[in-house]
């Protein structure tokens, strides 16, 4: 089967029956992985290149699908504020500085009503037709080899973000103003993107997936009951505004989002890209066997630091609980980094494609 075909045949009754095998998912390979052993990788292939290492290395390793980002269509002029400690900072439409020091979070600065009213007024809807007609016929040549699902930034960790954790926690107990005016900003950027991309190409898309971390490792960031009282009407409507376009709705989170399947399915979507830190297969394959299971591979020990025994272990345990429902897509949870050894990807991959044929 083509990668496209695999992908979303997991998503469609009839072709479930006719999958070859579990399609395979990876969110990215950060670059680190990509320095350290591209020579490695290029010299041991044969093939034709697309010429674009994120797409080329996870497709020679043998991954089905990666995640890609699609052009927006808005644009944003930054903003200069005074922080807390009297410093000017200029920022972005998520409230983050936009010069940081380091590759981590530093802190979001929207920290009342006049900032994120001034951010608004610095909004642009454009048309940026042209450049996302050229994004997605380029993922619809790559689809055969490899699948680009394309991804959109999504709401609550962008609410959080824009603020700050300890702000967040303020605003989130006494349901403030900000805090509800946030929820429908960021919503509003997701619409425009999804807007932007459907009036552009229609369904050509095939599937979207809204990142939004909503879980720490061990349990969820939001309660489910918040969560559906805050987040849910606006993610409903983005979910029949792609539903409308037969776009297939997905979610990204990092964590263990268990707890919060159940809303994501009244919300309409799909599938969910994560299962990390703690989470159970065979508690997620019984309680939920027609949702869409994307990722479980462990990042934490098993692939950088796991022996091949334990990695094909790993994966045919995960592959006898999840395989036989065909509603599983098997790939690391989060991403792929510089410290999990190249070889343990080779077998990973190696494994899935030995014990994770169908009849």
């Amino acid at each position: 089967m083509k990668c496209v075909e695999r992908y979303l045949a997991v998503y469609d009754d009839d072709g479930r029956k006719k999958l070859d095998r579990v399609p395979t998912h990876v969110q990215y390979i950060k670059e680190g992985f990509i320095e350290k052993y591209k020579n490695v990788i290029l010299s041991n292939y044969n093939g034709a290149l697309f010429k674009d290492l994120y797409f080329d290395i996870p497709r020679i390793l043998g991954f089905d699908s990666i995640f890609a980002p699609f052009p927006l269509s808005f644009k944003f002029k930054s903003i200069k504020i005074v922080n807390e400690k009297g410093k000017s900072v200029r920022i972005r439409e998520d409230g983050q500085a936009i010069k940081t020091k380091t590759t981590f979070y530093e802190g979001g600065y929207i920290k009342n009503l006049d900032i994120l009213n001034e951010i608004k007024a610095n909004v642009k809807i454009i048309d940026n037709n042209e450049l996302i007609n050229k994004t997605i016929s380029r993922c619809e040549d790559l689809s055969s080899e490899i699948f680009p699902i394309l991804t959109v930034d999504g709401i609550f960790d962008r609410v959080w973000k824009s603020m700050g954790m300890n702000d967040f926690s303020y605003h989130f107990r006494k349901n403030t103003n900000l805090y509800k005016e946030l929820i429908e900003y960021f919503a509003s950027l997701t619409k425009i993107n999804i807007q932007g991309l459907i009036d552009t190409t229609g369904g050509r898309g095939k599937v979207v997936t809204l990142l939004d971390d909503v879980a720490y490792k061990g349990r969820l960031m939001i309660s489910p009951e918040r969560w559906e009282q805050d987040f849910m009407p606006y993610y409903k409507e983005i979910n029949a505004i792609l539903s409308d376009a037969n776009i297939i709705s997905q979610i990204h989170t990092d964590g263990d989002a268990t707890e919060l399947i159940p809303s994501l399915m009244k919300t309409g979507f799909q599938g969910l890209q994560g299962f990390e830190g703690g989470c159970n297969p065979s508690q997620i394959n019984e309680k939920f066997p027609e949702f869409v299971v994307i990722g479980f591979g462990d990042v934490s020990y098993t692939l950088p630091y796991g022996t091949p025994d334990e990695i094909k272990s790993h994966v045919k345990t995960l592959l006898d609980i999840l395989k036989d429902n065909r509603h599983f897509i098997i790939g690391p949870s989060t991403v792929v980094f510089k410290e999990i050894p190249l070889q343990n990807i080779i077998k990973f991959i190696e494994v899935v494609k030995q014990f994770g044929k169908y009849d």
